[in-house]
């Protein structure tokens, strides 16, 4: 459950384009949060988490970044 916190608060962060505009993000990237665990975004905005045994799945699906934002936050808009 904690680990889902997490990810939410990182996505309503990351999705704040008034207060935190200076997030870029890079498809496939790898990082870190508070929680230790691995995390990156597929293109599109998607966040996933990386854990043991989910390998061959990509991750663990956390949520998402809308259009508006991924494209704001990358270059691919």
């Amino acid at each position: 459950m904690q680990q889902n916190h997490v990810a939410e608060v990182a996505l309503e962060r990351l999705g704040d384009l008034e207060n935190y505009p200076d997030g870029n993000l890079v498809p496939y990237k790898e990082f870190e949060l508070l929680d230790g665990k691995t995390y990156y975004f597929t293109p599109g905005g998607f966040l996933y988490r990386k854990d043991q045994g989910t390998e061959e799945a990509g991750g663990f699906f956390c949520g998402y970044l809308t259009d508006e934002v991924w494209h704001y936050r990358t270059d691919d808009g």
